[in-house]
Formats: C-alpha cells, structure tokens, sequence
C-alpha cells in the first residue's frame, strides 16, 4: 500500500509515503548516525527500528525526514521523528500521518517519549497539539541497562536523565 500526502510549507512541496524496501536501508542508516541505532529504549521497552513501520518525507528522491511508530493494542507509540530539515513542516505531516493510521486501527491514543534535554521536541509536540502525559523520573538510568550507547548528556550539555511522555487522544 503506497500511501502519499503532497504537503506545502512556504513554495517547497514533499511527499510522505510509508517506508519500503527501497528507501528503508537509508532510514536505517540515518538512524544509526543519529541515534546510535539501529535499537531505541522508551520506557523500558527496546526497539528494533529495522523492524517498525513509518513513514519517509521525500522531495526529489531525498529523505527529508522519517518516522517509526509501534501499534500495540490500543496504542500508537512515536518510536523515533526525525527531521533533516527544519521549518519546512515535516515533522508536523510524518506525526499527522502516524495519526491517521492510529485513527484507523482503532488506537485510543498516539504516544511518544522524549528526554529531559531535548526542549526542541517539548516545544514542537506541545505545539502541534500533543499534552504532557507523564515524567518518569530516572528513567533513563534504566534505558541506559538495555542501551549502554544513551550519552550521559544531551543538548546543551544537559544531564539525560528522565524520560516525558506525550500523549495525542485519537477520541477528541
């Protein structure tokens, strides 16, 4: 199934399309550059992004971003967003789309996992209409038995400690 979106930010136009065969090797890559993949830890869970569906923001056969979720009963899990581009609306079209495939299957909620450190994505999910969930402190002491590559510290020199979650109810 060939899944496409033609989103428009300012005069630059990109398709979302779900990740296939094609294109996976390079989303695993990229995630091994950027997140020390190809397993993610949240909360307590390790995740093997080779493995997940997603979606992938192309422009001209280029990967501008991805995204990989998990359904599991009725929950869509946000395993890992990335976007290569900022300020082109990528980020916000990979989440709607992870959305609406949560809507069909039936999830009660969408939900994700981001660091302490990482106030970019606080401020980006907050904005696009996710809420503060829950903060689960030390969490990362235990990611970090699961994954040893978790840095000590993020962005800004920030300890990585705890893990919030951020919730979008699919039944408004």
């Amino acid at each position: 199934m060939l899944y496409i979106v033609h989103s428009m930010r300012g005069y630059r136009m990109y398709d979302i399309e779900q990740i296939s065969d094609i294109n996976r090797h390079i989303v695993i890559n990229q995630i091994a550059e950027s997140w020390a993949g190809p397993f993610v830890v949240s909360r307590g869970v390790l995740h093997d992004t080779r493995l997940l569906p997603g979606f992938v923001a192309e422009e001209n056969d280029e990967i501008l971003g991805y995204i990989l979720y998990n359904i599991a009963g009725n929950d869509c899990e946000i395993v890992v967003l990335e976007s290569l581009h900022e300020k082109r609306g990528i980020g916000g079209a990979l989440v709607k789309a992870v959305i609406e495939i949560a809507e069909n299957a039936g999830c009660i909620r969408v939900w994700l996992i981001t660091t302490n450190d990482n106030s970019h994505a606080m401020r980006f999910y907050q904005r696009i209409g996710f809420s503060i969930r829950a903060l689960h402190v030390n969490a990362i002491e235990e990611s970090r038995k699961l994954k040893t590559q978790i840095p000590i510290a993020g962005f800004d020199g920030i300890p990585i400690l705890h893990e919030l979650e951020f919730e979008w109810s699919v039944i408004k």
